[in-house]
């Protein structure tokens, strides 16, 4: 019995399995990406189910392994929900501060509901109920699914990593581009994936032929690459393909609560903070932690605090470095993949 949203993440994996040169340049942890140590990072991103990865400086591929490589991004998709939020902000049909239950009319009445922000979606502060169940198991329609799931938590209060929050966001985007005529699935499209040059010939849908936005798309090693740029460009306050800086910010930055979470986005800022500690964040979010443990945990103390991941499950990863214009990508399915080992040998 599947018992926790990892195990079915992985279950889910496997069941729909079927569905450049080295060189030399300065590190975000110090060190260089020299040809050795390029070399011991494709040994590890190979292993442990490894189906692809790459490293890039710039828009220069430094070191690959089966960049076409194309699989289940998972909760890597969170981070395209983010971007949707900011194209839909600038375009002047969503805040980051409206309350959900002004469009989501059934909440009304709810005294937790009522007070759930866009922001607390995007921050998994929302208090609602993770819904890995509700959500996962095939829904005729998962937008009414996550609207029908409890508050468990005083909003703004506790972070509870799951899918409710990224359909809930789903739903609220649905119905806004409903009243304008336009679909969410063709606005991911045009806000969001041509911009970008993405494309996902699998994206994971309910029975109605919504797309989910906890875990989704489908996305080669390569275009994640794109995805990185575009995020680390986003992160060091220049405008990319179409999207505000100052907006992105607003969007997926972190709440008191977890200040290493916002917006899909996993942060290392306290990697310098004295009695910060590294954590593997795949064997942290279930069951649910404590804000005291996000308050001194870290992706890295190896690496900068500028850096910041895309984490989905079993390996699949996005590392980015803003400042240096850096990034790694991996794709992989293996529960035994560790973030700590591999960030120590880049």
């Amino acid at each position: 019995m599947i018992v926790s949203r990892r195990e079915f993440l992985c279950a889910l994996a496997t069941a729909c399995g079927g569905c450049a040169a080295p060189s030399s340049s300065s590190s975000p942890g110090g060190e260089r990406w020299t040809s050795s140590r390029l070399d011991r990072a494709d040994m590890m991103a190979k292993s442990q189910g490894g189906k692809g990865w790459a490293a890039w400086r710039g828009i220069r591929r430094v070191k690959e392994w089966n960049p076409d490589a194309r699989d289940q991004a998972l909760s890597l998709t969170k981070s395209l929900a983010a971007l949707a939020a900011t194209r839909a902000m600038q375009e002047g049909w969503l805040s980051d501060q409206e309350r959900v239950a002004d469009t989501v009319r059934e909440w009304n009445g709810d005294a937790r509901k009522m007070r759930i922000t866009v922001s607390m979606l995007l921050q998994q502060t929302a208090g609602l109920e993770a819904g890995v169940a509700a959500l996962y198991r095939n829904p005729q329609d998962k937008g009414r699914a996550a609207v029908a799931l409890r508050a468990v938590d005083e909003p703004g209060t506790f972070f509870r990593y799951g899918p409710a929050c990224w359909e809930l966001l789903g739903e609220l985007l649905h119905r806004k581009l409903s009243a304008k005529g336009e679909t969410l699935e063709k606005f991911i499209h045009r806000a969001v994936m041509r911009p970008i040059g993405l494309s996902s010939p699998d994206w994971r849908s309910d029975k109605k032929g919504r797309f989910f936005l906890s875990t989704g798309a489908e996305i080669s090693v390569d275009e994640l690459g794109r995805l990185g740029r575009t995020i680390g460009a986003l992160l060091h306050g220049e405008h990319q393909d179409g999207f505000d800086p100052a907006i992105f910010a607003r969007m997926t930055r972190p709440s008191a609560v977890n200040p290493m979470f916002g917006g899909g986005i996993w942060r290392n800022t306290n990697a310098r903070r004295s009695g910060s500690y590294a954590v593997e964040v795949e064997d942290s979010i279930d069951p649910p932690r404590s804000s005291a443990f996000w308050q001194g945990a870290c992706l890295s103390k190896i690496q900068p605090p500028e850096m910041v991941a895309l984490i989905g499950s079993s390996g699949r990863r996005v590392f980015i470095w803003p400042s240096e214009e850096k990034v790694i990508v991996r794709l992989g399915r293996a529960r035994s993949w560790r973030d700590g080992p591999f960030l120590s040998t880049i």
